[in-house]
């Protein structure tokens, strides 16, 4: 009987390593495409590093850095490869910030931006080992925030024209609506979860204020909600200009990781009621909520703006850092 040598024996183990750790690497994440699956109306196409758009057709393909818009009486939907779907409404401009894809695991790494406009983002199901290790991820962020999304449908609204982003949250089909949660983190790194019929407000740095049953908006308003009905940013310059600030995908990530971990010592939840002055969260007077501070500098905001004398805020820029005040925030999302 021939004998191995330990030594033998050793070089075998390692070999057997290193092909294991090959095909390991084999299955990691690479980068993927978002398919345009449906296009209405006018919409358009920007490729990354382009200034021309170009008319979008049924089975192009985005990927990091592209970005499409939807405007009047327009809409489209893209599909995903691990089987999402999002919806662009008319009046809206869309980007790809990153979109990465293992196909032998399911595994997915989805970051996407809202310039303007809204859409209707039903995120697939991860497998549950990969939500608890938190290798999954879906993001959708504005200039304000970002929502992290993890297996439900998501709406996600941004008016530039008062800076306010409304995020709803719907259990997708077959879904338990207990499990149907959003967590939208803005800028400041402060944090509020949504479930299954409930929306969030948030208005420029302000924190965001308390979930709001989706069923205390009129009828017409949430028979429209799931649509490609978008008249609030119709006519809207940032559908239209060429050079917009999209945000950093490590930024964005590292803005939410914080608050999707498991809270400990070093990651607080805190309740925090009236944070400003006269009880306003951004949502309603006096109204309170969990709110979890980042324990990283959070990073920069985007420029939204500094008021000039005798301007009430929240104002923003115009024309090379000239800066005026913006018109009033209506009362009641959503708005025009």
């Amino acid at each position: 009987m021939h004998m191995l040598r330990p030594r033998s024996l050793i070089v075998g183990i390692v070999v057997s390593l290193v092909l294991a750790a090959w095909g390991s690497a084999d299955a990691q994440m690479r980068p993927a495409s978002a398919e345009l699956a449906r296009a209405t109306g006018r919409v358009d196409v920007l490729p990354k590093g382009q200034t021309n758009w170009t008319a979008g057709t049924v089975g192009a393909r985005l990927v990091e850095g592209d970005q499409i818009r939807a405007m009047a009486a327009s809409a489209a939907d893209l599909t995903l490869p691990d089987g999402s779907t999002i919806l662009i409404a008319e009046n809206t401009r869309f980007a790809v910030t990153k979109l990465d894809y293992d196909t032998a695991r399911g595994d997915r790494d989805a970051t996407f931006h809202v310039v303007a406009g809204k859409v209707r983002a039903q995120v697939s199901q991860a497998a549950v080992s990969l939500v608890r290790a938190r290798q999954s991820n879906f993001n959708i962020s504005t200039p304000n925030g970002v929502a992290a999304v993890r297996g439900t449908i998501l709406i996600s609204a941004y008016n530039p024209a008062t800076q306010e982003t409304l995020t709803f949250v719907f259990p997708s089909p077959g879904q338990a609506a207990s499990s149907a949660r959003v967590t939208f983190v803005n800028r400041n790194g402060q944090a509020v979860t949504i479930t299954a019929g409930n929306f969030v407000r948030q208005v420029g740095n302000q924190p965001p204020g308390a979930p709001t049953p989706v069923t205390s908006l009129p009828a017409s308003v949430q028979a429209a909600l799931q649509t490609a009905q978008n008249q609030a940013t119709l006519g809207s310059t940032d559908l239209i200009t060429i050079g917009v600030v999209l945000p950093n995908t490590e930024q964005t990530q590292n803005l939410v990781d914080p608050v999707i971990g498991t809270p400990g010592p070093s990651n607080p939840i805190q309740t925090i009621s009236n944070p400003l002055p006269g009880g306003n969260t951004g949502g309603c007077n006096g109204c309170g909520q969990d709110v979890k501070n980042n324990p990283k500098p959070p990073p920069p905001p985007p420029p939204v703006g500094v008021c000039g004398p005798n301007q009430t805020p929240p104002c923003e820029p115009l024309d090379g850092g000239r800066r005026m005040a913006r018109p009033p925030v209506c009362a009641s999302p959503p708005c025009d």
